[in-house]
């Protein structure tokens, strides 16, 4: 299968790039590193830097994909309030372009890393989001559960 990760060298886009390489699909990975790094990224991942809104660049990366995981975003709480309008550009901004490319070039599989706290806006969900799913409990404080 070949993938277009966006956000692919942050966190958990460079553990998502490497792993789906391991598994033997084809991995191209689209970040501005501005918070992620190149060299977490295993050198048997296709790599090019880019921002998330530009579509002529996402044309060109989605031709043959098979399916896209979206992971480009800003996401320190403490910036976004400086700098909304930046913030506001990228994370919905660059999700509606990458929407567009995608339904533009026909990928058929897209996967959207997103967050919102729905409880907060009144929302319980009937069933937990972990149903199905192994659980890992991280004992040190030191590493993120994400």
């Amino acid at each position: 299968m070949k993938v277009l990760i966006t956000g692919g060298a942050g966190f958990l886009g460079s553990a998502l790039a490497n792993r789906l390489l391991a598994e033997g699909n084809r991995v191209r990975v689209l970040d501005d590193l501005s918070a992620g790094e190149r060299e977490r990224l295993d050198p048997g991942v296709a790599f090019s830097g880019g921002d998330v809104r530009d579509l002529p660049k996402l044309w060109t990366l989605l031709r043959g994909v098979d399916c896209v995981y979206h992971l480009a975003a800003r996401v320190s709480v403490p910036e976004s309030i400086l700098y909304p309008v930046e913030y506001n550009a990228v994370n919905v901004g660059g999700t509606v372009s990458l929407l567009t490319a995608a339904r533009d070039a026909q990928v058929r599989r897209l996967v959207a890393g997103l967050t919102l706290s729905r409880e907060k806006l009144g929302y319980r969900p009937k069933t937990t989001p972990t149903e199905g799913l192994r659980l890992t409990i991280m004992r040190d404080p030191r590493f993120s559960a994400a």
